[in-house]
Formats: C-alpha cells, sequence, structure tokens
C-alpha cells in the first residue's frame, strides 16, 4: 500500500494566489464551540477566525496574518449560499455531537482588497489541511476545496 505526497508548506499556501469566492465541502460534521454551546452551522466569520488562530498558530512568523488584515477579512466575508443538513454522530454510547455536512459558498465582498482577497485564498487552501472548527483532531470538520475560482 502506498500514498502521494503534495507538500504544501505555509510559503507555498500564502504565494498561491487569491480568491473571492470558494466553495467549502464539509466532509465530516462540522460545529463550532461558542460561549460554551455548540454551533452546528457553517458560519463565515467563524469559519474564517478558526482558520486565522490555527494559522497564526503554526505559521512562521515571517507569514503570520496580522490584526489588521484579519479584521479586513472577518469584515469582508459573507455566505453566499448553503446546502446541506445536519447529522449527528456518536462520540461516545452517551454523547452525540450535532455538525453540518454539505456545502457552502463564502464570498468577499466587492469592496475587499486585493491583499484581502490573497489571505481569504491562503486561508482556504490551509482549511483542506487543517480543517474547520470545534475538534478537528477527533475528526470533525474535514473540508474539501470545491471551487474552480480559487486562485483566480
Amino acid at each position: 500500500m502506498g500514498f502521494d505526497t503534495d507538500l504544501w508548506p505555509f510559503a507555498r499556501l500564502a504565494s498561491a494566489g487569491p480568491a473571492r469566492r470558494v466553495r467549502l465541502r464539509m466532509l465530516t460534521p462540522t460545529f463550532f464551540s461558542r460561549n460554551g454551546r455548540d454551533l452546528p452551522l457553517p458560519e463565515p466569520v467563524l469559519i474564517v477566525r478558526s482558520l486565522l488562530a490555527r494559522w497564526n498558530a503554526h505559521a512562521p512568523d515571517t507569514l503570520t496574518i496580522d490584526d489588521s488584515a484579519a479584521r479586513e477579512l472577518v469584515g469582508s466575508v459573507f455566505l453566499d449560499a448553503v446546502s446541506g443538513a445536519s447529522e449527528q454522530v456518536p462520540v461516545t454510547e452517551q454523547i452525540r455531537q450535532v455538525g453540518f455536512v454539505g456545502e457552502a459558498e463564502l464570498r468577499l465582498l466587492k469592496t475587499a482588497s486585493a491583499a484581502a482577497a490573497e489571505v481569504f485564498g491562503a486561508l482556504m487552501r490551509f482549511a483542506a489541511i487543517a480543517g474547520v472548527g470545534a475538534q478537528t483532531t477527533h475528526g470533525f470538520g474535514a473540508v474539501d476545496i470545491r471551487n474552480r475560482q480559487i486562485g483566480k
């Protein structure tokens, strides 16, 4: 049995080009933990914020995203389309987790800068590696980028 390796270091993710519209396909249930409550919705601000936190926690210092760029991106992203449903999965015999499975199209406002589109493109590519939302290390929040516009 073998596997293919395709290296995507942070520098490659950051320089792969801008995106203004991206379709994320949630492969496993995706949810966000917010103030002690779970939110099983593809909320664009929470998607971007979770990716920003993971990016900045692991990227080299020279590639971290500063607060100003993060604020612009968070203020520019919105949910353009969504299709899917909630799915309940057992975590233990007593605990079940509800998450969103399906597709969510995120888009930037027309007024978003080219720099915001660059950051958005990098984060959306990173999403396919890092996942989005809570409990990604337990298999939740796996996503695939399903949009031909990424990189344009």
